[in-house]
């Protein structure tokens, strides 16, 4: 891994994608179309740094089974390395994705190998200096955590860009592992309503109205750098030195938003790793997800050249105005 690589520590399943025209209330029953059986979850990460061309590498757990064996041909398919441990007894698991007429998606998951990592499964990852290593929130939920934990421990005088994916389980996170994941000062990158669970959890004011002042609170208290995606608006990216800026969006008018911030994230990372300043990088991940939320799918982050298309073309406000909706 002698060029800059993006390494995951995330956890990949496979998601069985429906399309509905609602979620169906308890015992109801209804038809879906668009039916598809594809490898998610950091995976979707992964593949938008690939589609940048930056080299990625997953780091996490693979286990056993269809769904192990489906992942590693996608992995092998999309050029991505897998450097992490396989165990033998248990297969990886699974995700019903939902995803209706407003494009809101509805998740039913199950745990699988990937949750279930031996403490050494961090063992053998060394990143580069360059590198950046990717760190999921969902990871911090189940039995891997606690090799999530290890790997915290052994590298906390890191010179790599580490990038925390904050997600909503952060809620259930305990308190040791948090303060570790604090510590480590990471990256946090999240969306407003992960804002704040982060505000939550760190029993900061909640009661702040003006964003800039609120993100740039928090980004202060965990003494890192703070990444809020606000939909079309764009990305608010606040330093903990009271900097905060909101870099702007490409609104656009969105048929599914499956995957978008994991577009959004996997960008970022692969600008980060070719040494891009963290704005812009921020305004590539911005234009590539306002992208992928115009296609149907977990894993449509663009390519390089559809993103500089992108930011390169006109962009005319006005022809978008109620088109609010973009990255989640």
């Amino acid at each position: 891994m002698s060029d800059p690589t993006v390494i995951s520590l995330g956890q990949i399943i496979v998601d069985m994608t429906m399309r509905v025209e609602q979620v169906p209330r308890a015992g109801e029953d209804v038809f879906a179309q668009d039916v598809s059986t594809q490898v998610g979850a950091s995976y979707n990460m992964l593949h938008a740094v690939r589609q940048m061309g930056v080299s990625a590498c997953h780091g996490a757990v693979l286990g056993t089974g269809a769904w192990s064996d489906l992942i590693a041909r996608t992995l092998h398919a999309d050029g991505i390395d897998h450097i992490g441990v396989r165990v033998e007894d248990e297969d990886c698991g699974f995700c019903i994705a939902l995803t209706d007429a407003q494009a809101e998606r509805t998740f039913v998951s199950t745990r699988g190998a990937e949750a279930h990592a031996p403490l050494d499964a961090f063992d053998g990852i060394e990143p580069n200096d360059g590198d950046v290593v990717y760190i999921s929130g969902y990871t911090l939920v189940h039995r891997t955590a606690q090799a999530l934990l290890r790997f915290l421990t052994r590298t906390r005088s890191h010179r790599f860009t580490a990038i925390f994916d904050v997600s909503p389980m952060l809620e259930q996170v305990d308190d040791v592992l948090l303060d570790a994941l604090v510590g480590y000062r990471p990256i946090w990158s999240c969306n407003e309503r992960e804002a704040d669970i982060v505000v939550r959890r760190l029993r900061l004011p909640d009661s702040l109205p003006d964003r800039r002042e609120r993100y740039a609170s928090l980004a202060d208290a965990l003494d890192a750098i703070v990444i809020v995606r606000t939909g079309a608006e764009g990305a608010w990216v606040c330093r903990p030195d009271g900097e905060c800026e909101l870099v702007d969006g490409f609104p656009v008018t969105p048929v599914d938003t499956n995957g978008a911030g994991d577009c959004h994230t996997g960008v970022l990372c692969a600008q980060l790793a070719q040494g891009e300043p963290l704005s812009h990088a921020v305004r590539i991940a911005n234009a590539a997800a306002s992208i992928a939320v115009t296609r149907r799918g977990p894993a449509t982050c663009p390519t390089r050249d559809e993103t500089e298309q992108l930011m390169r073309s006109p962009y005319d406000k006005a022809n978008t105005s109620g088109h609010t909706k973009g990255v989640q």
